[in-house]
């Protein structure tokens, strides 16, 4: 399976591991295996591009990392 990268502002590239997508959102969940971080962005179309911004609350963050918990729950154990 071939990962696909993506930069970010914080100059760092982070591979795209899954997708979620919520009320017609769709969500990048992301890791660096360089400094094991891990994130989750939101795609917004801006002048007709995808871009990438930070979740709006704490609570957006939490709701789509279940998500994508629950549907890679058979991979995760």
């Amino acid at each position: 399976m071939e990962l696909y990268t993506i930069k970010l502002e914080d100059g760092k590239e982070y591979y795209i591991i899954d997708t979620v997508v919520n009320d017609n959102n769709k969500y990048l969940i992301l890791a660096n295996d360089e400094t094991d971080d891990f994130t989750i962005r939101k795609v917004v179309n801006v002048d007709n591009k995808e871009c990438t911004t930070k979740l709006d609350s704490k609570e957006e963050f939490t709701n789509i990392l279940k998500m994508y918990h629950e549907k890679n729950k058979d991979g995760l154990k």
